[in-house]
């Protein structure tokens, strides 16, 4: 963490190396979350690079007693996306991809099945339930950072990631009955 810290000083300072480091470091996360969340991969691709270009210019004013550059950076992204589905009067999620392992014909039948369940479950929440867990469970975010991009207090988040769990649970226990 502290090489972390010590890119993003320097990156606030103008050093494009240690920004490239940076962009390197979160690049790939911050892409699927787009490709997630648009269900294009050259939106995706379009709107990760914005993200990347915004922050830069930003980053001198970045402070982070107001949440990690993570966060900083997944809200960035959040609140493109948002803007992006506005222009196009539409919302479009893209069901997340999954490195294909080696594994037998029937291991990935069922978990294919398994995940198409998951997305399908995942599509009856509404935007803000399906971005907490996006963001928390795929992403691995922290509470506090996920709070930080969705823009609402950590108790809070608490208490609606509980109530969505238990909601999927529900829904998917339907699904295997």
């Amino acid at each position: 963490m502290d090489e972390l810290n010590e890119l993003i000083q320097k990156a606030q300072k103008g050093d494009q190396e240690a920004y490239g480091q940076i962009y390197r470091i979160f690049y790939r996360r911050i892409f699927r979350y787009c490709q997630f969340n648009t269900n294009n991969k050259n939106a995706a691709q379009d709107i990760c690079q914005e993200t990347f270009l915004k922050a830069w210019k930003a980053l001198p004013k970045f402070q982070k007693k107001g949440g990690s550059l993570q966060a900083y950076l997944f809200k960035i992204a959040r609140n493109l996306i948002i803007d992006a589905s506005r222009k196009k009067k539409e919302e479009r999620l893209e069901n997340y991809q999954n490195v294909e392992s080696d594994v037998d014909f029937e291991e990935q039948l069922e978990r294919k099945q398994n995940v198409a369940n998951v997305r399908n479950v995942l599509k009856t929440l509404d935007d803000v339930e399906k971005q907490i867990i996006v963001l928390r469970y795929f992403e691995d975010l922290s509470q506090r950072e996920v709070a930080t991009v969705i823009g609402i207090k950590e108790g809070n988040l608490r208490v609606r990631t509980h109530r969505i769990l238990k909601k999927l649970k529900i829904k998917l226990e339907e699904k295997y009955e």
